[in-house]
Order: C-alpha cells, then sequence, then structure tokens
C-alpha cells in the first residue's frame, strides 16, 4: 500500500500535467484547424501584466509538478513538507483537470485562450452544463487543481501558487466579464444576476 501511494504521489501530478497539456494542445488544433477558430486570443495582442504574472506562476508550478517526478530530491530543495494524505491531494488535483476539460468541451467553439479583441461569429454566451452553477468553472477547476497540489505537496511553490492565483485570476475574469458585458449585453447581465462568478 505504501509503495502504492509513493507511486501515485510522485507521479500522478506529473502524469495529470501532462494530461491536460495533451488535451489543450489536441483541442486548440481541432478548434484551430478543423473549426477555424482562433483560438488563442491572447497571441493576437499584447499581454497584460497580470496575463503574464499568471502565465509564470503557472509555468513555474508545473515545472516543478514534473520535475519531481523525475527527480524526488527536489521537494527537499524546494521546502516543500511531507503531506499527511498526499494521494487526496492527487485525487482532488485530478477533479480539478476534469471541471477545466468538461468545462471547455461545454464551451464548444466559444472557448478562447485571452479576452478576444471583439466579439467573433463563433462565440456565444455559454450557460449550459457546468456554466449553469459557475460563470467561471473553468477557473474553479483551476483552483481546485492547486489547491490538490498544496494537499499532495505542501511547501512555498504551492502555497505562493494558491495566494498568487486567486487574485490574478480575478483580474483576468473582470477582464473577461467587460467583454462579455459589451459582447451580449443584457443577456450576460441576466445570467450574472442567476448564477455566481465562481460557486
Amino acid at each position: 500500500m505504501l509503495l502504492h501511494v509513493y507511486t501515485i504521489t510522485r507521479y500522478g501530478p506529473a502524469a495529470l500535467i501532462l494530461l491536460a497539456l495533451l488535451w489543450g494542445a489536441l483541442r486548440i488544433g481541432y478548434l484551430a484547424y478543423a473549426q477555424r477558430v482562433s483560438v488563442l486570443a491572447v497571441l493576437r495582442r499584447k499581454k497584460s501584466p497580470v496575463e503574464r504574472w499568471l502565465m509564470a506562476v503557472a509555468i513555474v508550478l508545473d515545472a516543478y509538478l514534473l520535475a519531481r517526478a523525475l527527480y524526488p530530491p527536489l521537494d527537499l530543495m524546494v521546502f516543500a513538507a511531507p503531506s499527511p494524505k498526499p494521494h487526496w491531494g492527487v485525487a482532488v488535483m485530478a477533479i480539478g483537470i476534469a471541471i477545466a476539460v468538461l468545462s471547455q468541451v461545454d464551451m464548444g467553439t466559444a472557448w478562447r485562450i485571452g479576452v478576444p479583441e471583439k466579439k467573433e461569429r463563433s462565440q456565444a454566451l455559454i450557460t449550459r452544463g457546468l456554466y449553469r452553477f459557475s460563470r467561471n468553472p473553468i477557473y474553479v477547476g483551476i483552483m481546485i487543481f492547486i489547491l490538490g497540489s498544496v494537499i499532495a505537496l505542501p511547501g512555498p511553490i504551492t502555497i505562493l501558487s494558491l495566494i498568487l492565483s486567486w487574485p490574478l485570476i480575478n483580474r483576468v475574469i473582470d477582464a473577461e466579464e467587460t467583454f462579455l458585458r459589451d459582447a451580449f449585453g443584457e443577456e450576460y447581465t441576466a445570467y450574472c444576476v442567476a448564477t455566481r462568478r465562481w460557486l
């Protein structure tokens, strides 16, 4: 049993990151080439400081979770403390990724990375699926994933990722909501009244 828990804790986070990256690449490829959707809206304009900081936090966290699978002493080097229930943390991380993936599926061709300069034909206001319960289920999934990383691997990198991601994601949501309010007007306002920003 101990070996099994060790294996899950050592390789589980890295496997989840790799699966998420593979999913994202396939999704972007499908939308960009099969559906002719400009899904990488963030590349069409200069990134804001908030987007840059959020990207840096994500890169550091993901690089740590990948590298520690290949080099376990890294946990000691970055002062990660032993977790009493590391396998539970990995399970929470998996739930977070599942929520983010299902949310992207719910968005269909409306999904974008970053805020577009203007509304495109393929974009619609999505209120079905997980969007019935949260206006931002992808970000809910991301925050659950990061929380799981703290449970599995408590230490400065995971804890700082959680602390920094919360305000940064809220700033990104502010920009997205401004775009959606301009693009969908009263329909979006009514949706905001009926559905919470987070949960």
